[in-house]
Parts: C-alpha cells; sequence; structure tokens
C-alpha cells in the first residue's frame, strides 16, 4: 500500500471543493496545524496514473478555487503546483 497523496488548503471550504473534484478517487480530508489536508488514496494497480490524474483534477480545482498554488506531498517530498494560466496552460510543478 502507498501512502496517500497529501494536498494542503487553507480552510475547510477549499477542503470541501478540493473533494468534490477528487470524488473519483478516495480522500478524506484532516485538520492540521492550522489548515487542512486532502488526503488521496493510491490503491491501485497502477499508482503514477492515479497522482497523474489527481494532479490534473487539481490544476483544474485551483483555477476554480481562485488559489495561486498548493503544497503536495507525496512519497516523503513536498511540491508546490501552481494554478494554470488563464490561457489555459498547465501549473507548473516544483
Amino acid at each position: 500500500m502507498h501512502p496517500p497523496l497529501r494536498i494542503e488548503v487553507p480552510d475547510d471550504l477549499h477542503a470541501t471543493t478540493l473533494r468534490r473534484q477528487l470524488k473519483p478517487f478516495g480522500v478524506e480530508t484532516i485538520a492540521v496545524d492550522g489548515h487542512y489536508e486532502v488526503h488521496v488514496e493510491l490503491i491501485d494497480r497502477n499508482p503514477e496514473r492515479r497522482v497523474t490524474s489527481a494532479l490534473n483534477a487539481i490544476d483544474t480545482w485551483l483555477l476554480a478555487a481562485g488559489l495561486p498554488s498548493v503544497q503536495v506531498h507525496l512519497d516523503g517530498n513536498t511540491y508546490t503546483i501552481h494554478a494554470p494560466t488563464a490561457n489555459g496552460r498547465s501549473g507548473a510543478r516544483d
């Protein structure tokens, strides 16, 4: 079993809307030190494909949520996902 993909969001409202966007995945919301994390379960025969699908859903959600970026935790690493630009270009990942 793989550890979950964790997405930091600033508040419960953003956690709720992200959970809706990630509805096809097994997700849960956890309150952590003044922010919330949405956890995406990666139980699948192809977890890499599941991560890619979740990251694409997060890109779509970021634009709708009006957030400039979110921190994502995966396999012990932290990444910043930036919102896509208005012209539809995908958000950059650090």
